[in-house]
This record gives C-alpha cells, sequence and structure tokens, in this order.
C-alpha cells in the first residue's frame, strides 16, 4: 500500500506553506520540493520555518522546522524526470499535492517558454514518476489548475467544469495542458489522479506580484512614512471570484481524498469582487487618507473581464463551505504588510 505521508510539491510557495502547515498541524509526515536557481540554497527562512539540520539518506535535503512541526524538504526541478521518479520510488507517501508551477499570467507573457516546462514538462514528469510505481504504491494526485483556463466568457453567469475554455495567456493554455494531461492520464493509466481547478486565492505570505498583496504594501508603506501617500495600480475593473487561501487548502485536502480521478473540481466561493471593490476594503482600513493613481505599464497585454465560478460539484462531492471572509483576508494582508515597516 502507499505510505502514510504527503508529498507536497511548491513546498515553499503561497499556499505550500499553508498547505503544509495545515498537514503537519494534524499530525501528517510531509515531505516537500521545490525549485531553485542553479548554485542557490534553499531559503534561511520561509514563512514561520527555519531550516534546522542536513537529513540523511535524501541528497540536498535539510529539515525545516516551525510551530506547526517539522518537514523534510528536497530540492528538485520537477522539469528533471529522474529526481522526482527516485524520491518517489524511496518515500512512499499516501498523497501528492501537485502545486509546483510557474503562477503568474502576467509573467508568462514576459516567459512563456519557462512557464510551459514548468506547468506541463513538470507535471509530466511527476505523472510518469506515480506510474513507475507498482500499483498498490501509488498515491493519490491532486494537481491544481486554473480559473484562467476558462478565459473571457458571454454573459456574467456562474462558470461551471462543462463551460468551454478560452485561455488567453501562456499561463492559461499551459495550465490547459496540464489539467487535460492529468485526466488523460487517469483515464489511460488508471492514475488516481483529481484536477482542482482554482479560483483567485490570497492571504497572508502572497508575493507582492499579486494585486492585493501590492496593494497592502503600498498603503503600509505610506501609513510608515516610507512610501507616497498614494496606491498605485493596473486595471481595476476586472471582476474576480476569491477565497481565503485557509478554504482554499481545505478543499484540496478534502478532495485529495473525496474526488473522482479524471474529474475536475471548480475551488472558488461563487460571489464575484472587483479588484476595485477589494482595493476598496484596503483603503478603508488604512490609518492615513491614500490616493489611488492608476498606471497602465501595470496591466496585462490581454486580460479576462470575468472570472467567477459555480462550486456546486466540489460542494456535493467533499461537503466543503468557505469558512473565512474575503474582507478578513484582504485586512489580513495590510496587517502583514504594517509589521515589514514597524
Amino acid at each position: 500500500m502507499a505510505g502514510s505521508g504527503d508529498l507536497v510539491t511548491g513546498a515553499l510557495g503561497f499556499v505550500g506553506l499553508h498547505l503544509v502547515t495545515s498537514l503537519l498541524r494534524d499530525g501528517r509526515t510531509v515531505y516537500g520540493v521545490g525549485r531553485h536557481p542553479a548554485g542557490t540554497r534553499p531559503p534561511e527562512r520561509a514563512g514561520d520555518f527555519v531550516p534546522r539540520d542536513a537529513e540523511a539518506g535524501l541528497t540536498g535535503a535539510v529539515r525545516y522546522e516551525g510551530p506547526a512541526g517539522g518537514f523534510t524538504y528536497v530540492p528538485l526541478a520537477l522539469e528533471q524526470a529522474a529526481p522526482i521518479r527516485e524520491l518517489l520510488a524511496r518515500i512512499r507517501v499516501g498523497a501528492v499535492f501537485h502545486l509546483a508551477a510557474q503562477s503568474s499570467a502576467g509573467l508568462s507573457f514576459r516567459d512563456p517558454a519557462d512557464t510551459f516546462v514548468s506547468n506541463v514538462q513538470g507535471t509530466l514528469n511527476l505523472l510518469e514518476a506515480v506510474r513507475a510505481l507498482p500499483d498498490t504504491a501509488r498515491p493519490q494526485l491532486l494537481s491544481i489548475g486554473s480559473s484562467e483556463e476558462y478565459g473571457p466568457q458571454p454573459g456574467e453567469r456562474l462558470l461551471d467544469e462543462e463551460t468551454p475554455l478560452n485561455p488567453i495567456s501562456p499561463y492559461a493554455v499551459s495550465k490547459v495542458a496540464q489539467s487535460l494531461l492529468c485526466r488523460q492520464y487517469a483515464r489511460s493509466w488508471g492514475l488516481p489522479v483529481v484536477v482542482a481547478r482554482s479560483f483567485s486565492h490570497t492571504g497572508p505570505g502572497q508575493d507582492t506580484r499579486f494585486a492585493f498583496p501590492s496593494f497592502a504594501r503600498q498603503i503600509a508603506a505610506a501609513e510608515a512614512g516610507r512610501g507616497p501617500e498614494e496606491v498605485v495600480t493596473g486595471d481595476l475593473s476586472a471582476v474576480r471570484d476569491f477565497l481565503d487561501v485557509r478554504d482554499v487548502v481545505a478543499a484540496y485536502r478534502l478532495l485529495v481524498r473525496r474526488g473522482e480521478p479524471g474529474t475536475i473540481y471548480n475551488v472558488c466561493s461563487g460571489t464575484a469582487l472587483t479588484i476595485r471593490e477589494g482595493l476598496e476594503i484596503l483603503v478603508r482600513g488604512a490609518r492615513r487618507p491614500l490616493t489611488i493613481r492608476t498606471d497602465p505599464a501595470r496591466s496585462r497585454p490581454s486580460d479576462t473581464p470575468r472570472l467567477v465560478g459555480d462550486n456546486t460539484r466540489l460542494r456535493r462531492a467533499t461537503g466543503w463551505q468557505p469558512e473565512c471572509s474575503i474582507g478578513g483576508a484582504l485586512l489580513g494582508l495590510l496587517e502583514e504588510a504594517r509589521r515589514e515597516f514597524t
């Protein structure tokens, strides 16, 4: 049988660290992997975790420790086939949460090649590594897709999993390929692969490349007198469906246990929020008056005006319900940003 531990790819990323923390709090044995630039070591701090010791028996592995416990982390690029195949043959896990990705649609326009290598080739190598295992040792695998796969759609209806795909960025196209590849491996090879098609989410630890963390940091800098008394933005008209990252993690954990292999599930709230409305929540929480300035250079070459999802399939399969408010998540970002300037 497959082992009782869990493997998280992209473990030191935004969602990865929240997922690792959740798993550790439930007493799970956790392994993480992620890629790093050539010649560099894993970071000296990742969220609440710091490296303590080298991990014996796994080349390059380190042990990260934090308030929730410790986990083994292996610097490993999924874009290379052999390392992930060798690792899975050795550690025997029961579930793989595949979060590793080049996750910025904006960056994908500047570097489409790396986006495809990371998201498609990396996923293919992971699937092949799972397929190489004996049937009884194959872990459940959850692959993370994106609402960007849907692209622009007519009208304002909620997008369900049968909505025709219409990707308009290299990132979105790569995620379509990733999701279809996972479904094909479930159908052709019987791999226990489930796909989560995630809509927008935010929360503590998100990179300032993304809109709301960027806004929060600008506000905190202005409050501390270390930045202009304005928030510089891109296009604020986009309508999105936001979840708190902790609700996303809860959905992922349920899907890896209760999802149907070969099936795609939207992970979303079903509630529309414009980027402007989210910014207004942050500005109302600011400690001094601020102006808003739009910079056209911050807009993407092409963007989807509206992405709001239907989570019926997810709720019926798992019983999942979101528990956190998006307003609370946004104000939490602001509190986190303030700590940088104190």
